[in-house]
């Protein structure tokens, strides 16, 4: 994400840049800017594969820092490997250290307690370009970064361009001393390429991706293309075709031009970044076609893309690109909608203000005049200097306490339930239903459900039923049921990368067991999915439990918080009612709303959250609550359901469970 200088090369050269005539190429900036913008808004949730800006990022570098390290060997016939590392050093670490230092006291004023706790184990690791390996060796998720936000998870892609500035040019130069070297590098980079290529595909993981998008070995084959481009010296390769074809080669670059600017365009507006196709090789397709893009917008020739990458506002974005990138993300966490008091478009303003203000002030004050040596001049202040920050770092991580995320305790007596449906039964008799915490509804039943007995439930669904999972098995073993449960994270009944069957996942276990009643909890992950999609899922899922003979119920996730989520239901809840309507003995849908209303962190008011600081999922006071529900809606509608007290099972181990402090302090 670094900014470099921008040269280019006349006709004939090897290099696709000489140091002695060295050219900003507008173009080149604009591309830096244009990705950087691409991050920007994705991390705000408005553009769905504004993460492949990453990946431009990594192409550019590749290409400039190779074409400078070739550059440097053909004029000097050596490259300086320490003044190399001095210059990167000089250009990244500053910058870096003006986030870092200022991070944990910012997490520890404004952050929550996972926010701080994050800030505190990143900061090291991120000086030192590691982050990627301490996020993976720690097992979090950048794809949860909009429920369980880092402010440092972003550094992990600095992380792998530092790596890479490092391993990259001993690389170089172990090769230079070989004859024809030039082709020798380029046979290695091919190699790297495909290497990386194969591990990210050997990696990747559908339920967890984190380890093949954030290794350096399997994202390293973005840079390395980069690199390939300008050890080929692509640039002079066709400005040398043009002085032969010079009508052919201007129709032509257009033409490519316009392909390859509407395949970037339309994967960054499409993509989603858990696609099994994206590491399978779309990866690589998109860096390759950004490493064509970006050599040959380097061309010494105007084209309309080069004249569109060269306006004003990419170019100056561009300038400003790593501070930007650096400063967006913490940002946009402590301008979250909950502190603002606004949403929307608003919102979003006001974090892009905000982050380009700290960007432009870090690149004034900071960034420049270090480069330009007009401070920290010599190698001893910019040690000394160094030296210091870092201590500064290591001193603010000791000194700032970790926060107690010990989940809050609550009193099971605390647990009160709605009023029920009454179900009256329909063919063995009345049966009145017992009513645990409130006086009977008058409220009409929604089924005409043949009244059975029961003794057997599965429990299935996404990560929010797995939150759920203990005090609903808790409440139902109390009530003489047995129980089951299987959830998984990012899993709802539509899989739309076709990496895992869900109803493989969720109905094996169905077949397996012959429970009498499957309960499933609507997930948000369907909600993403065309309304084709869900409703194949869900009458497949339907066939399923009628032929094992079980009942079916479908219940609605709790509310999310709006400021923080969107996610609608509404379409699964309506496909719900459809398959109740239609298999009414066998089909029931049981609306949370009139367990918890709208969204509240406490719902009862006794300061004890039912909700993660997320806005999605559950804690343990919060899981009681469904599971005492759940066997009062139970126990209306079926024989053998014995309800008991939350005072007599809402206690034990399972409340203490990893899961209600995960994140960290998500139930503090």
């Amino acid at each position: 994400m670094s900014a470099t200088s921008l040269s280019t090369s006349r006709p004939g050269d090897a290099s696709p840049a000489r140091a002695s005539e060295r050219t900003r190429i507008p173009a080149l900036e604009g591309l830096r800017g244009l990705a950087v913008i691409g991050v920007l808004l994705f991390h705000d949730d408005r553009l769905t594969g504004g993460f492949l800006g990453v990946d431009l990022f990594f192409v550019l570098s590749g290409f400039l820092i190779t074409g400078l390290l070739i550059d440097e060997k053909r004029r000097s016939g050596a490259i300086a490997l320490g003044g190399f590392w001095i210059r990167r050093a000089r250009r990244l670490l500053p910058a870096m250290i003006v986030l870092l230092v200022p991070i944990v006291p910012l997490m520890y004023w404004l952050g929550s307690p996972g926010q701080l706790q994050a800030a505190r184990d990143g900061a090291l690791p991120s000086l030192v370009y590691l982050s990627n390996w301490q996020q993976i060796g720690e097992g979090s998720d950048y794809w949860a970064l909009f429920s369980d936000p880092s402010p440092l998870t972003h550094l992990w892609s600095l992380a792998v361009e530092g790596q890479f500035y490092i391993v990259w040019p001993v690389v170089v130069v172990a090769i230079a001393r070989l004859g024809r070297w030039r082709r020798w590098l380029g046979v290695v980079t091919a190699a790297g390429i495909a290497a990386s290529a194969a591990a990210m595909t050997l990696l990747y993981d559908a339920t967890d991706v984190n380890r093949a998008y954030i290794g350096t070995d399997t994202r390293v084959s973005a840079i390395l293309l980069g690199a390939l481009a300008a050890i080929v010296a692509l640039p002079s390769v066709v400005e040398n075709a043009a002085v032969r074809r010079p009508a052919l080669l201007a129709v032509g670059t257009e033409l490519l031009h316009a392909v390859l600017v509407a395949g970037l365009a339309w994967s960054w507006f499409t993509i989603d970044g858990q696609d099994d196709g994206l590491y399978h090789g779309g990866f690589l397709a998109h860096s390759a076609a950004a490493a064509l893009l970006l050599s040959t917008v380097a061309l010494r020739r105007a084209t309309i893309v080069q004249k569109a990458l060269s306006w004003r506002v990419f170019t100056a974005v561009g300038a400003i690109s790593y501070s930007l990138y650096l400063w967006h993300w913490p940002v946009y966490l402590i301008l979250d909608e909950a502190r603002v008091g606004t949403g929307g478009l608003w919102l979003s303003l006001l974090r892009w203000s905000v982050s380009t203000a700290a960007a432009v002030a870090s690149y004034l004050l900071v960034e420049s005049p270090i480069r330009r040596r007009r401070w920290l001049a010599t190698r001893r202040t910019a040690i000394t200097a160094l030296s210091c920050s870092a201590a500064s770092i290591a001193l603010l991580v000791i000194a700032i306490p970790r926060p107690d995320t010990t989940p809050s305790a609550f009193d099971p007596g605390s647990i009160t339930l709605p009023p029920i449906t009454t179900v009256p039964a329909v063919t063995t008799g009345e049966s009145t239903p017992t009513d645990i915490s409130a006086p009977e509804s008058t409220t009409p039943p929604s089924t005409s459900l043949v009244r059975r007995t029961i003794s057997s439930v599965i429990w299935e669904g996404d990560s929010v039923a797995y939150d759920a999972a203990p005090g609903i098995i808790a409440a139902f073993t109390a009530a003489g049921l047995d129980i089951q449960q299987y959830s998984y994270f990012g899993t709802g009944l539509v899989d739309p990368n076709s990496t895992i069957d869900s109803l493989e996942v969720f109905g094996d276990p169905i077949l397996a067991e012959r429970p009498d009643v499957v309960i499933f909890q609507l997930s948000g992950w369907d909600a993403r999915h065309s309304t084709a999609q869900q409703r194949a899922g869900f009458e497949a899922y339907t066939d399923l439990v009628r032929k094992s003979g079980a009942v079916l119920v479908f219940v609605t996730p709790p509310p999310v918080d709006p400021a923080k989520v969107r996610s609608d239901v509404g379409f699964m809840r309506s496909l719900a009612d459809e398959l109740a309507a239609q298999y009414p003995d066998e089909v029931i849908v049981l609306d949370s709303a009139q367990l918890w209303g709208e969204f509240a962190y406490d719902t009862n008011g006794d300061g004890v959250p039912e909700r993660k600081n997320d806005g999605v999922h559950v804690c343990a006071q919060g899981s009681a609550l469904i599971g005492a529900w759940l066997v009062q809606q139970l126990d209306a509608r079926f024989d053998g359901v014995s309800p008991a007290a939350p005072r007599e099972w809402a206690f034990g181990d399972w409340v203490e469970e990893d899961r209600y402090d995960t994140p960290l302090g998500a139930c503090s």
